[in-house]
């Protein structure tokens, strides 16, 4: 009997292990996806952040900002900064870019919701530290 509750036991926790990390995978492919192209074009950068009404310089540090993050989340290491960093990129663009694009239509609302889930991906990740599955 105790075998078996081992074994389920085990079992539960490494779905756990393999679900945070396929959260942790997803994330960091998302931000290296949307970061790479502001960390590396400076200029396309800077545009689009004057276009939504920010300052451009935060254009390029925000996409290096993404990408150090994100490689340092894939890596587990810094894992709390990282996502906390992550987060309030995320933040950022919900309030700015996401929320008023919704309020002045309507159906603009997948970005929104996308956002959302990848704010509610990074607060789970901060709420559980990366773990290697038991193979014992």
């Amino acid at each position: 009997m105790t075998n078996t509750m081992t074994q389920t036991t085990k079992s539960k926790t490494n779905f756990q292990v393999y679900s945070l990390l396929i959260i942790r995978l997803t994330l960091v492919a998302i931000f290296l996806y949307h970061g790479l192209p502001k960390a590396i074009f400076w200029s396309m950068a800077t545009e689009k952040f004057v276009g939504f009404g920010l300052p451009g310089f935060l254009g390029p540090i925000t996409g290096i900002a993404e990408v150090v993050a994100s490689v340092a989340l894939l890596f587990g290491r810094f894992w709390k900064a990282s996502n906390l960093v992550l987060l309030f990129i995320i933040a950022g663009a919900i309030v700015t870019v996401q929320l008023p694009g919704f309020l002045e239509n309507a159906k603009k609302v997948a970005g929104l919701e996308r956002d959302l889930l990848i704010l509610v991906g990074h607060i789970t990740l901060l709420a559980f530290p990366p773990q290697k599955p038991d193979t014992k």
